[in-house]
């Protein structure tokens, strides 16, 4: 019998099998069945196959379902290889959860997120946003103060007042009070009672929400938290964590260091350049120049505001894909050719467009340019300042 390649073909895969390389092959020309025994094994692998090229999206609300549902659509219609099905969480954690028990495939989250799936869960990061088509950095966190203030150190903080945009807050609340932390500035007791500790060491301060019940549910946080807070016009809802708070968000605490009501604002790299040039119509921002301020540097030194880069907290990542470690590569592959297909659509889906769903940035940021391949760990994606940072807050059982 002359050689022969036995071909078994599928809409999803093609399986060849050679009669001088397969002893399966050799078995069905010498044994009774064995035909039979190829066809059973070429369809076990058709069926891994096609399971392989199946991407289950975990979801946390409606519009992230929709649009997870018209991408499945759309890459079908386009004939892009994998098959993408849409699974719905009860939150990131529960993606999560559904990631490494299998039920679900790939998910993505933020940077906080991002941590907590690598540390409890043991899963990784396929691929990255970009917001510059470079790297994968979302933004810095920078200490600010009035350049005025002649006397002020990040490293002689105590007794010092202090402008935080939101309690629990990335830029507002982990970055500055790990940065505390790490350099034993502040200590927490065996209760792990950051906002104690917090309210020991700074003079006064303005943290929106800190005396909110799901932040202290006791109702013993500091008051002098709330004490750099100045509420509404009419004084009401003073420390409240939503914009009644004049002082609420990086543009209030921005605010609250340029009426000389706090020595320190902790604030995203971009904050003022936001605010100034007439782009905050708000009487404390109009006459607000770069001048003014100043930022202060985790080594003692300060610096002009166009030197974040070496002078900053952290580096915050930008939002990454969660998956099982054994993935990594195919949702990689599924996510590059979506993504030649549909990154740059201007009409139809758009892969980095939110405009038809009712809210910014679902499944993806609207402003990534392009989705990066991480070949590191998740670690690796987070980068030393930002995984540091969150290392103070181990004591409170992140698992």
């Amino acid at each position: 019998m002359s050689p022969k390649a036995f071909y078994f073909t599928s809409h999803t895969t093609s399986v060849s099998l050679s009669p001088f390389r397969s002893l399966l092959f050799k078995v069905s020309m010498d044994h009774p069945g064995g035909h039979l025994a190829v066809v059973l094994f070429l369809l076990v692998l058709v069926s891994m196959s096609t399971e392989n090229n199946i991407i289950r999206w975990c979801t946390v609300s409606d519009a992230e379902e929709q649009k997870c549902l018209d991408l499945a659509g759309n890459a079908t219609a386009r004939n892009i290889r994998g098959q993408l099905l849409c699974v719905r969480g009860q939150s990131p954690t529960d993606c999560m959860k559904q990631i490494k028990n299998g039920t679900a495939d790939a998910s993505t989250m933020y940077a906080d997120e991002i941590y907590t799936a690598g540390f409890c869960y043991g899963l990784d990061v396929a691929v990255g946003e970009s917001y510059n088509g470079v790297d994968g950095i979302n933004y810095y966190v920078v200490a600010l103060a009035r350049t005025s203030s002649s006397d002020l150190s990040l490293l002689e903080m105590h007794e010092r007042s202090s402008c935080h945009p939101g309690m629990r807050t990335t830029v507002g609340w982990t970055v500055p009070i790990g940065f505390l932390v790490n350099t034993s500035q502040i200590s927490v007791d065996v209760q792990c009672n950051f906002p104690h500790a917090v309210g020991e060491f700074f003079g006064y301060s303005c943290v929106p929400g800190v005396k909110d019940p799901e932040h202290d549910p006791k109702g013993n946080n500091p008051r002098n938290l709330c004490e750099a807070c100045i509420g509404d016009e009419n004084d009401h809802h003073i420390c409240a964590n939503n914009p009644r708070e004049r002082h609420f968000g990086e543009a209030g605490a921005l605010r609250c260091v340029a009426e000389n009501l706090g020595d320190v604002a902790f604030v995203k790299h971009t904050t003022v350049f936001d605010n100034i040039e007439g782009k905050n119509q708000e009487s404390w921002a109009l006459d607000l120049e770069l001048e003014d301020l100043k930022l202060l540097c985790p080594d003692g030194r300060e610096a002009n505001l166009f030197q974040h880069e070496s002078c900053h907290l952290a580096v915050v990542p930008t939002n990454a894909v969660v998956v099982r470690l054994e993935d990594k590569c195919r949702v990689y592959k599924f996510l590059e050719r979506v993504q030649n297909a549909f990154a740059n659509a201007t009409e139809g889906f758009s892969l980095f467009s939110s405009v038809n769903y009712g809210q910014p940035d679902v499944l993806f940021s609207d402003s990534t340019k392009k989705l990066l391949r991480v070949m590191g760990t998740y670690m690796s994606w987070l980068g030393p300042s930002y995984t540091t940072i969150l290392k103070a807050f181990e004591c409170e059982g992140l698992c």
